[in-house]
């Protein structure tokens, strides 16, 4: 793009010179060499200050260039520690999320196991209890409370009433 933009400041600056110094048919002016070489000189001495000034914009671009190749490199290395850090936090939360699972399928085995024992123990003890002697040995156990414990009749309980009734009697006949 600079070599285009100088080439046709060149073109300009020649053609348009030469303009200066054509010549029509009708008409012939001719311009004196020393008077001509200044006008070089002064020419050239403007190309000179344009291409030292393109050298001082290309040394200016390439100092910017070089800078920002240099902060464009800073923040890449640090993106890259980011991520490595990012991949190393992803990594250690697959491992813990993996332990995990680990114990849970082994507590999901274990309350298996439980279920089945207690399934288990349940259908034993109800075969125990299903059993005849195991019934009869109840049935034993249950007449030998009752028999060891003092049965009331209704003659005793009516008795008791009387008993009762005839105290309260007695404490109200005292206390009046």
């Amino acid at each position: 793009m600079r070599r285009v933009c100088v080439l046709i400041f060149v073109q300009l600056l020649v053609f348009g010179t030469a303009c200066y110094g054509a010549v029509s048919e009708d008409m012939s002016v001719y311009v004196r060499k020393d008077v001509f070489e200044v006008y070089m000189q002064g020419v050239n001495s403007k190309l000179d200050m344009l291409i030292e000034q393109m050298k001082e914009f290309r040394e200016e671009l390439k100092a910017q260039r070089k800078e920002f190749q240099e902060e464009l490199k800073a923040q890449r290395k640090e993106f890259q520690e980011e991520f490595k850090a990012q991949r190393q936090d992803i990594s250690e939360l697959t491992r813990a999320v993996s332990v995990l699972s680990t114990r849970i399928d082994g507590l999901d085995a274990r309350m298996g196991d439980l279920r089945n024992d207690i399934y288990l123990g349940l259908v034993v003890l109800g075969i125990i209890f299903g059993l005849p002697a195991v019934q009869k040995m109840f049935e034993k156990r249950a007449e030998k409370k009752s028999a060891a414990q003092p049965s009331l009749t209704i003659e005793d309980v009516m008795r008791l009433i009387e008993e009762h009734d005839a105290k309260l009697s007695g404490k109200t006949l005292q206390g009046l």
